[in-house]
């Protein structure tokens, strides 16, 4: 299904997995942290993806950006994606820091930020999954710094160049101190897509 195709009723049940998998990602945070953690999902919309490098500044932006492969009844990939100063930020609401404190990451807080990736990856697949009743899992996770085109080419060769059209669903981490904004983007196969929204019973 092409996105131009979908009904309003189609968006806002992928909206609302959205928010649901955010719900339960923030408990996870919130239990390993030791304090807690808020995350909301302002919007979900369709992007090209050969667009999606515009959304951040252009295909030269540095981002830090989690990537993990679908697995199970449904194909395609998975982005967690922050600017760097954003990336850099989320370390600092992460960590209970000063905003403005870390200017650069180590490996352990390069872990810290594939880990939250990777809840907010798996939150949001098992949202699907429980809803559509799928077999959906993630790979295992893989972070990276790099400029925005390099990795989103990156993403595309790994599930074959089969996604043509992103879920944006942009993601805003809330404590007491600070709001940082990132952005989840699931690339479906075209049939994946079908499949899923089969199962919602909103074909």
């Amino acid at each position: 299904m092409k996105p131009e195709n979908m009904s309003a009723l189609q968006i806002d049940a992928l909206r609302e997995l959205g928010s649901i998998g955010a719900g339960h990602a923030a408990t996870a945070l919130s239990q390993l942290l030791d304090h807690p953690v808020e995350i909301s999902v302002p919007e979900v919309r369709f992007v090209p993806v050969s667009d999606v490098p515009m959304l951040f500044g252009g295909p030269e932006t540095l981002v830090g950006a989690v990537y993990a492969r679908l697995l199970g009844d449904v194909s395609g990939g998975m982005l967690f994606i922050a600017p760097r100063t954003a990336m850099l930020a989320l370390v600092d609401l992460l960590r209970s820091r000063v905003p403005g404190t870390t200017k650069s990451m180590n490996a352990e807080e390069e872990a810290l930020a594939t880990h939250t990736g990777s809840i907010l990856i798996s939150a949001y697949l098992s949202a699907i999954a429980r809803m559509a009743d799928l077999s959906l899992l993630p790979s295992p996770p893989a972070f990276a710094f790099d400029m925005m085109g390099a990795i989103l080419e990156v993403a595309t060769v790994d599930i074959g160049m089969k996604a043509d059209t992103a879920i944006l669903i942009l993601t805003s981490f809330i404590d007491e101190r600070a709001v940082v904004d990132a952005a989840l983007f699931y690339m479906p196969d075209p049939d994946s897509l079908d499949v899923i929204l089969g199962r919602l019973g909103i074909v």
